[in-house]
C-alpha cells in the first residue's frame, strides 16, 4: 500500500499548483513593451535555475543524467516553446479565459492520437469528448458576433487560432512526455525541455533592449519564480495520488485562469464562454476518466509552460 497515496499533502500540492498556474494572464498583463518570445525566455530562464537549485538542495541532481532518447528531448523543448508562444499570444489577443480553455482541448487530441502513435489501447468513448470540445470551441468563438463585426473580431480570431495551435502542440507534448516516461522523471523532463526551449527563445530575447528588460525585471522575476514553484508543487503532489485523480484536479487550472481573468483583469465574461467552458472541461474530465488508472501516466497533465 503506497504511503503517500491519498495523502492530504499530495492533494493540496496539486490543487495549489494548478490554481497558481491560473495567474499567468495576470503577470502577462503587467509586462510592458516586450514580445511574447522575450517574456517566455525570461520565464524559462528563471525557471530552469529554480529547478536546478531545487534538485541540488534536495540531493536529486542524479535525475538530470541524460539517458536514452536524448534527441526526443530536443523535440520536447521545441514543442514546449511552440506551446508557450501560442498560449501567451492567445492570452494577449483573446484573453486568458479563451486561451486556457483552448489549451485544455489537448487531452482530447491525446486520447485520439495516442492509440495510433504509442500503440496504447484506445477508448470507444473517444468521440464524445471530441464532439463536446468542438461544440465548446464554437461557443467560445461567438461566430455570429465576429461575422457582424469583422474588424473588431480580427484580434479575437488571431487569439483563437493561437489557442487552437497551443492545444494541438500541448497535446503532442503530452504524448512525447508519455513516450519518455520510462527514461526520465517528470521533473527531469521539465528541466530539459525548459533548457532546450530557452535556445529557441534566445533570438527574441536578444532583440529586446536591455532597458525594457530592466523596466520589467521585477514582474518577470516574480513571474518565473511563481510559475516554476507551481510546476514543482504539481510534480511533487502528482507522484502521491492516482493519475486519474491528478488529471481531474488539474482542471482547476482553467477555472483558476478564468477567475483571475474576470475578477483581477476585469475582462468581459460571456454566457457563451461559460457554456463552452462547461463543455470543454466536461470533455477533459471524460478523457481523464477513460484514460485509465495506470499510475505510470501521472505526467500526462504536468504543467510545461
Amino acid at each position: 500500500m503506497p504511503v503517500q497515496e491519498n495523502s492530504f499533502k499530495s492533494y493540496s500540492e496539486v490543487i495549489t499548483g494548478s490554481i497558481i498556474y491560473g495567474t499567468i494572464g495576470v503577470f502577462l498583463d503587467r509586462v510592458q513593451d516586450m514580445s511574447v518570445g522575450s517574456v517566455l525566455f525570461c520565464r524559462l530562464l528563471f525557471g530552469v535555475f529554480m529547478i536546478f537549485f531545487y534538485l541540488l538542495l534536495s540531493g536529486s541532481l542524479e535525475q538530470l543524467r541524460l539517458r536514452r532518447n536524448r534527441k526526443y528531448l530536443l523535440l520536447l523543448g521545441f514543442l514546449n516553446a511552440v506551446t508557450g508562444i501560442c498560449y501567451l499570444s492567445a492570452i494577449r489577443h483573446s484573453g486568458i479565459s479563451t486561451a486556457v480553455l483552448l489549451l485544455y482541448t489537448a487531452p482530447v487530441y491525446v486520447n485520439l492520437l495516442a492509440p495510433a502513435i504509442l500503440g496504447e489501447k484506445g477508448s470507444s468513448k473517444s468521440f464524445l469528448p471530441l464532439i463536446l470540445s468542438v461544440l465548446g470551441v464554437l461557443l467560445i468563438t461567438r461566430p455570429g458576433e465576429i461575422l457582424f463585426n469583422i474588424n473588431a473580431g480580427s484580434e479575437f480570431i488571431k487569439g483563437l487560432l493561437y489557442g487552437i495551435l497551443s492545444g494541438i502542440s500541448f497535446g503532442t507534448t503530452i504524448i512525447l512526455i508519455r513516450y519518455l516516461r520510462h527514461d526520465y522523471t517528470g521533473i527531469s523532463q521539465t528541466f530539459w525541455l525548459t533548457g532546450v526551449s530557452l535556445l529557441f527563445m534566445l533570438p527574441s530575447a536578444l532583440l529586446t533592449p536591455a532597458s525594457v528588460f530592466l523596466k520589467n525585471f521585477d514582474t518577470l522575476f516574480l513571474f518565473g519564480i511563481t510559475i516554476t514553484f507551481a510546476a514543482i508543487l504539481y510534480l511533487r503532489g502528482i507522484s502521491g495520488i492516482k493519475a486519474q485523480t491528478g488529471s481531474i484536479l488539474a482542471l482547476l487550472e482553467p477555472v483558476s485562469g478564468i477567475f483571475f481573468d474576470t475578477v483581477v483583469l476585469r475582462s468581459p465574461f460571456y454566457i457563451s464562454t461559460l457554456l463552452g467552458c462547461v463543455l470543454i472541461l466536461t470533455a477533459a474530465y471524460l478523457v481523464s476518466r477513460n484514460g485509465t488508472g495506470d499510475q505510470s501516466l501521472k505526467t500526462d497533465n504536468q504543467p510545461v509552460l
